[in-house]
């Protein structure tokens, strides 16, 4: 009994193990893929206005701010005081004293109007009409991080997959071909009947089907408890992202599921080949 178990609980084993990796894949790369955008747009949403230290800069500030609230495709402009700007700096500056205050540029935030938003030039434009000294940035540089980092994302989430579809398609091989010895006698009598391989065969992948299911619904029971684990504290986690986690899930657990099938039929396909007289 016990060498008749331990390779089904191997099989299932493997197939838990590689559904759970493919799960905590999928799940952390849509999470850090769905951050990455919700970052662009937000950058996308706003501008930066920087006004040049020099004498009067600090009095110009509540005049800048105006210009830009009152440009079109301006939803609001605030400017940002120093004690903040030296904040956002910190952690460029860790382990020194830090930026001099009063050397840094007065900084305007600006957020666009979504419906027909401001383009960088009508902010400067503004500005120079106005005579007030400033640099606009549009967050472009930030905005191609934000697609670089995304593009970085893609190449090791799909090597996981691809591991993961190379052990799915191991487990159910694993699986089929201990079902396929164990059958071994009653295939070669059914064959030398007249038994076509596919009534063979398939049985065999019936067969080993349980057991992969079983491990494919362990492995995704383990990916959501880690995931749900790793984001009880956070805050942003809401209906709507759990929703779609679950959609996700399942995908890849019927996915898991499709792949250790076919590697099992195809195992048993071709030990019921060589059984063949």
């Amino acid at each position: 009994m016990t060498r008749r178990l331990a390779p089904r609980l191997a099989a299932a084993v493997l197939a838990a193990a590689f559904t759970a990796l493919a799960g905590l894949a999928g799940l952390a790369g849509q999470a850090a893929l769905d951050r990455t955008e919700g970052w662009r747009t937000h950058l996308a949403g706003e501008m930066t206005v920087a006004l040049r230290p020099a004498p009067g800069a600090d009095a110009a500030v509540p005049r800048a701010a105006e210009v830009l609230a009152g440009t079109p495709g301006v939803a609001e402009a605030r400017a940002l005081d120093r004690a903040r700007v030296g904040a956002l700096l910190a952690p460029w500056t860790a382990g020194t004293r830090g930026p001099d205050l009063a050397a840094l540029p007065r900084l305007i935030a600006v957020d666009l109007d979504p419906r027909q938003p401001a383009r960088r030039q009508d902010l400067a434009d503004a500005l120079s009409a106005a005579g007030i000294d400033a640099v606009v940035d549009d967050h472009q540089g930030w905005r191609r991080s934000a697609l670089e980092t995304r593009r970085r994302l893609a190449a090791p989430l799909i090597g996981a997959l691809m591991l993961c579809v190379a052990g799915l398609v191991a487990a159910g091989g694993l699986a089929a071909g201990f079902e396929a010895s164990r059958r071994e006698a009653g295939l070669r009598t059914r064959l030398r009947l007249g038994a076509s391989q596919l009534s063979c065969a398939a049985p065999i992948g019936g067969a080993v089907a349980i057991d992969l299911s079983v491990g494919v619904l362990a492995g995704g029971l383990i990916a959501a408890v880690l995931t749900r684990l790793s984001t009880l504290t956070d805050a942003e986690a809401a209906a709507g992202a759990l929703a779609a986690q679950s959609i996700l899930l399942a995908a890849l657990m019927a996915g898991a599921l499709l792949v250790a099938l076919i590697g099992a039929f195809a195992t048993a396909a071709r030990r019921v080949r060589e059984l063949e007289p």
